[in-house]
């Protein structure tokens, strides 16, 4: 195997430990965003309706939940993108490529390991746009985070079903020809 490779190979070995780590830092940040509505919406309630807008205690508390329940989300998503909620692995990205990635040496090892890469990053991608759109609703200006967040959100999906995503767009315009 040669030196690159092996590398990768041996980064993507850790990509488990970084998703176990990503969940549990997703839901503290849950937490702690349905603390923040609930704090929110007691010094609404104490100090009058103008204090707090109830769409910033609304959007706080929903992505909160969001987060908590993280891989549920992810799996909503990937089914209203792909109508699957099962996250696909690297094996479906070589599928209709015949003998031509798999004939050279180690490069099915490589691919793996990038495909994991890819999908850590979708997974961050999507926790980052949920926190763009609970950042959307401030009144300092936050509306122009719809925008980021929904890419983020819709990009992260993409990047966490990569090897479905990848096949569709190769089966797109292999018809084009």
């Amino acid at each position: 195997m040669s030196e690159p490779v092996s590398i990768v190979v041996q980064l993507a070995a850790f990509i488990g430990d970084f998703e176990s780590l990503l969940r549990s830092i997703v839901f503290l940040i849950g937490l702690i965003l349905i603390l923040h509505a609930l704090r929110l919406a007691g010094r609404r309630f104490d100090i009058g309706g103008s204090s707090v807008p109830m769409a910033k205690i609304f959007m706080s508390f929903c992505v909160g939940a969001a987060l908590m329940a993280f891989p549920q989300w992810v799996a909503i998503l990937l089914s209203t993108f792909f109508g699957s909620n099962r996250v696909s692995d690297s094996s479906d990205l070589l599928a209709y490529g015949g003998n031509t990635v798999t004939s050279i040496q180690d490069s099915g090892q490589a691919i793996e390991a990038i495909v994991s890469f890819i999908q850590l990053i979708g997974f961050i991608a999507i926790a980052r746009g949920l926190l763009f759109l609970n950042d959307a609703v401030s009144p300092n200006g936050g509306s122009r985070l719809w925008g980021p967040g929904i890419t983020f959100i819709v990009s992260g999906t993409l990047a966490v079903n990569f090897p479905t995503f990848f096949s569709m767009m190769a089966n797109m315009f292999a018809e084009l020809h």
